[in-house]
């Protein structure tokens, strides 16, 4: 008998062979107009935005650039826009001709004769294959920008940003100097981007828009699955649309056995200038399948079918260090989750139609947290929100409310209790928070679950205060006829080095979502930081944690987390442990653990793998493993393959398919085999139907028109000022448009 047990070297062994071949130089695709060889190409996944820094200076406007070959490159008009250049670029003559901060200082750029001329490169230079042509315009390799300009650009893709250095005083310098005086005399606040200044059309809510449907059906047959039935269907339907005034997002979904499970209804307003509702003023309204805020101390944020009404600012969060996403995840599909551009977790299709990522931990100063979804005929998705911490997030006088209730996890409709795991008891919270200075707010609130048997009522309250480069928060609950706990934390940064500071004691018999009824007292300390290696930055987290149980145990926690971003290669390694001393009602335990996520593209190809591995614990070796490489053979057309390792079950399981996009739909085929002596093989449509904007009736395609949306939108010159276009006003081709 063979035995397919994997052992840790040959599983390194394979992974390095995996990535050996990948990582090795691809061939040139195709060659540009200044006669050099080209071997990378924009895409999607190697774009940036990065904010100018000049010494303790930030610049309005952000830059668009790539990850390339040879490192980054800047989109020239951005740069020269960002640094107020009296540069013009003429792409009909592939030239750039002004001069650089003194009219002395001519620059000139010709692509045709592929020759750079100012006083910084000594007369005329070869641009050497500097510029890249992407959809954006020109992107010049940031090494070619310092030797033209005379300043030296250096990318920090960890904070997105990107250093400017030089020796000398320029003229955005000066004049940022000038305005930054003329600041500190009027006292006036710092002045911030407001979309509302920019041309916007809003779309009036209708009693009826037809609404655009998503549909993706599949089956299977399958054989030598233990627990699996030979043959298998699912049928999954997501529709959006606005019906009486609301917006409504819908979705049925059957099981495996095409027998109908749930049905999710949603519907909701959102209006950021807090005109619902009248005299409430609130910024969201929904009913149906709603989440609730989470309480500080109290309980957890969840989901189910019930409503909520609020008036806080879309998207902002109530924990103080830590904040919770959740979304649409189709059938199929996975998630990977980015904080600051460094990838941190991933999860999977779990059948429920969603992706959450609980208790995501939050930094002092500016997080910017990022899920990609990634779909089975090849499809990405990014959904991006930024969470500040330590700026005020409330105005003096202000006051913010919330009011929810729901029945946990369960959908408006459920017609199958078959996968119920969780008591489905209803839950409702209500919270208020005011600021009572730019620097302090205190907020109070209520919230009434059922947790570990038992209906529980709690209330809490907290205090908020900003002190210089660090944000404290004081916090107390109470648990009605049970405890009380209290708690204190501090998020700041010194240097350049992000801090936490925590610590709790509990009295009485206080249990709830965030403190387990066995907890007397904790404390624990989170950084973040990136070390210096020669031009690289490496960040790193970490988080200990140590606690004082009721029957005398003690629990150590410590997490240490990394990032390596080499190219296009994002690699991220995290190890835990957990150290539980003996106590009245537990024995000793320790567990270690490392998780590894990697994701990289490769020309055509993208890879992407995960894995955790145990040290110590009840089963140690490897527990999973998971690595894909999706292929794109043409514009149409990707393959995928996939293998992954489940250690429980001491199974492999090799994945192929092929997926085929029409006009009109997706086509995937795939099968599968498993070491056990698993076989099968499936099919999966996927397409859209929806209400077609320019020539009127329904449109059938492959694009997901319900998740993503669709407009026609028609941009014109209107010279008379009325509002309207009219016979004669020309229409502009090649303007962005946003909606939002």
């Amino acid at each position: 008998m063979v035995s397919l047990r994997p052992s840790f070297s040959g599983a390194v062994a394979g992974l390095a062979a995996a990535f050996g071949v990948w990582a090795s130089p691809a061939p040139a695709l195709a060659q540009d107009g200044d006669g050099r060889d080209v071997t990378w190409q924009a895409n999607e996944d190697d774009f940036l935005f990065l904010q100018p820094v000049i010494g303790k200076y930030k610049l309005t406007l952000d830059v668009r650039g790539y990850r390339t070959d040879r490192g980054v490159c800047l989109d020239l008009a951005d740069v020269i826009q960002s640094l107020d250049l009296p540069i013009r670029i003429d792409k009909k003559s592939r030239r750039a001709t002004g001069w650089l901060f003194a009219e002395d200082r001519t620059f000139t750029l010709d692509r045709d004769t592929n020759t750079v001329q100012n006083v910084n490169v000594g007369g005329r230079a070869p641009i050497s294959g500097d510029i890249y042509d992407t959809p954006e315009g020109w992107c010049v390799d940031t090494k070619a920008l310092s030797r033209w300009f005379g300043i030296t650009f250096t990318p920090d893709l960890y904070n997105s940003i990107v250093r400017l250095e030089t020796d000398r005083d320029l003229p955005f310098m000066q004049a940022i100097e000038r305005r930054s005086r003329a600041a500190r005399l009027e006292r006036r606040s710092k002045q911030t981007f407001d979309l509302s200044k920019f041309p916007t059309a809003d779309m009036e809510y209708k009693p009826w828009r037809t609404p655009s449907v998503d549909i993706v059906a599949q089956g299977e047959v399958t054989s030598g699955e233990a627990g699996r039935e030979p043959t298998g269907g699912r049928v999954e339907l997501y529709a959006a649309g606005e019906a009486l005034g609301a917006s409504y997002f819908a979705r049925f979904a059957t099981d495996q056995q095409l027998n109908p499970q749930t049905v999710r209804l949603r519907a909701y307003r959102n209006d950021p200038e807090g005109g619902l509702l009248g005299p409430l003023q609130a910024t969201q309204v929904a009913v149906g399948d709603v989440e609730t805020i989470a309480g500080r101390l109290t309980g957890q944020t969840q989901v189910g079918r019930g409503a909520f009404v609020s008036n806080r600012p879309l998207g902002q969060t109530n924990r103080f260090s830590a904040t919770t996403l959740r979304g649409t995840l189709p059938a199929g599909w996975d998630a990977e989750l980015y904080r600051n551009g460094q990838l941190i977790a991933f999860q999977d299709d779990r059948g429920d139609g969603r992706y959450e990522f609980v208790e995501i931990e939050l930094f002092y100063g500016r997080n910017d947290l990022e899920v990609v979804l990634y779909g089975p005929q090849g499809q990405i998705r990014r959904e991006k929100t930024s969470v500040p911490v330590g700026f005020n997030q409330i105005e003096p006088g202000q006051t913010y409310y919330w009011a929810g209730v729901l029945q946990t996890q369960r959908d408006l409709i459920q017609l199958n209790r078959q996968n119920v795991f969780l008591p489905q008891k209803w839950r409702w919270g209500v919270g208020v928070e005011r600021g009572l200075d730019q620097r302090t707010s205190v907020s109070l609130g209520m919230q009434s679950l059922f947790f570990q048997g038992a209906r529980r009522t709690y209330a809490e309250g907290a205090l908020v205060r900003t002190l210089g480069a660090m944000q404290v928060e004081l916090i107390g609950a109470h648990e009605f006829g049970a405890g009380a706990v209290a708690e204190a934390n501090a998020l700041g940064r010194v240097g350049g080095i992000n801090f936490g500071v925590n610590g709790l004691v509990s009295f009485g018999s206080f249990t709830s979502e965030f403190a387990a009824n066995d907890l007397d007292w904790r404390t624990g300390f989170t950084f973040d930081t990136s070390l210096a290696l020669g031009k690289a930055s490496i960040p790193i987290q970490g988080d200990l944690q140590y606690s004082q149980l009721r029957d005398g145990a003690q629990l150590t926690e410590a997490m240490l987390t990394t990032s390596v971003t080499a190219g296009r290669v994002a690699l991220s390694a995290q190890l835990s442990r957990q150290d539980r001393t003996a106590g009245v009602l537990a024995p000793a335990r320790t567990d270690t653990r490392l998780r590894l996520l990697a994701n990289t593209r490769l020309g055509r190809f993208r890879l992407r793998g995960n894995a955790i591995w145990a040290f110590e614990g009840p089963r140690t070796g490897l527990e999973r493993a998971n690595v894909r490489v999706d292929a794109n053979i043409d514009e149409r057309s990707d393959m995928q393959a996939q293998v992954e390792y489940l250690g429980q079950s001491d199974e492999f399981r090799f994945t192929g398919a092929y997926t085929r996009r029409f006009d009109k739909l997706l086509l995937r085929g795939d099968a599968f085999v498993t070491s056990r002596g698993g076989v099968g093989a499936g099919v999966q449509v996927a397409f859209s139907l929806g209400p077609d904007p320019v020539k009127g009736g329904v449109r059938v395609s492959q694009a997901k028109l319900a998740r993503n949306g669709q407009a026609d939108v028609t941009v014109f010159r209107d010279d008379d000022g009325n509002g309207r276009r009219d016979p004669g006003e020309p229409v502009l081709k090649d303007v962005l448009v946003e909606a939002g």
